[in-house]
């Protein structure tokens, strides 16, 4: 049973449970039965808690330092990149790095596009940073199809041989932010496999949580720089009266303090990879790995098979299980 549902995709051995149709259906068959196929599923179960990967394994238990440099910062919308990258800007500008922040759109679909790009200025203004650079692509527009997008996005890499990278995760909600992370990542791996010296050796991209938590595996101490940091986000007024971005920005710092010291009150989260993950990965195990794939599975063959296979499974259970 066991190998049943490892081959179904609902129990793996390395302790991902996936959310299919049929696990709601095993945990009722599992309450419901006392013996026999029952006692399979126990013993699935149990094997699956066995290989449960330790929590140091899962979220970082101390800060790093991003002192690389040169930094490019990539943003969908006037205010992202101090929502998702304060913390980069901040360590890069105590580092001394050089830090390029283009952002791509107006952010014209919530607000007015002069009103967005002057708050964007004032918040680098009040941070230290140097003043950001826009493009015209249109707000809720991205499409990481587009071959203008992915044009720009390979002149600026070029132009800028960054060191450290950043862009929203993959696994964020807003359709923009998915659409330039994947549009970066295909540019990245077109530069990688065709040269190898344009990017240095310790070349980093940083997935940075903007609207939805990704699970990091790079934490960044934000204690001393809060309030300077804090100050920045409130220069998006614009943006602050039409939703809670300040207390979800506040939220998101706090929470990333659970598993640092007691000495650190406010912390961000990103996720980062390597030169050889990304020639090496495919863009659904990057967002795999950091949280919901947010629709990258559609056209998944082998996650519509795993669909059909709970399906199968939730059928099978409700007559039952096995005869015994």
């Amino acid at each position: 049973m066991f190998r049943l549902l490892l081959d179904m995709g609902i129990a793996r051995s390395t302790g991902v449970f996936l959310n299919s149709p049929g696990h709601d259906a095993i945990h009722e068959f599992f309450r419901s039965t006392s013996g026999g196929s029952g006692a399979i599923v126990s013993r699935a179960v149990s094997g699956y808690h066995l290989a449960m990967r330790d929590e140091s394994l899962l979220i970082p238990f101390a800060v790093e330092r991003l002192e690389s440099s040169p930094i490019l910062i990539l943003a969908p919308h006037p205010d992202d990149e101090i929502f998702g990258c304060a913390a980069l800007l901040v360590e890069g500008i105590r580092a001394g790095a050089e830090i390029s922040t283009i952002i791509l759109t107006g952010g014209g679909a919530q607000g007015d596009p002069v009103e967005r790009i002057e708050e964007s200025r004032e918040a680098a203004r009040r941070l230290g940073a140097p003043e950001p650079v826009f493009r015209d692509f249109s707000d809720r527009g991205l499409d990481p199809g587009d071959g203008r997008l992915l044009l720009q996005i390979e002149t600026e890499i070029r132009r800028l041989r960054p060191a450290l990278l950043a862009v929203p995760s993959p696994a964020e909600i807003h359709p923009d932010h998915r659409a330039l992370a994947l549009a970066v990542w295909k540019v990245l791996r077109k530069i990688l496999r065709g040269e190898t010296g344009c990017l240095p050796s310790d070349f980093k991209l940083l997935s940075c949580e903007i609207s939805a938590p990704l699970r990091p595996n790079l934490l960044v101490d934000l204690s001393e720089d809060w309030e300077r940091v804090l100050d920045a986000a409130r220069a998006f007024s614009s943006q602050n009266v039409l939703r809670p971005y300040l207390d979800v920005f506040e939220s998101m710092a706090r929470i990333r303090c659970l598993s640092l010291p007691d000495s650190v009150s406010r912390a961000a989260g990103f996720f980062g990879v390597d030169r050889s993950f990304i020639l090496e990965k495919t863009v659904r195990e990057w967002a795999a790995v950091q949280g919901p794939s947010a629709g990258l599975e559609d056209d998944d063959p082998a996650l519509a098979r795993r669909k059909s296979q709970g399906r199968f499974l939730s059928r099978f259970l409700s007559k039952g299980g096995f005869d015994d």
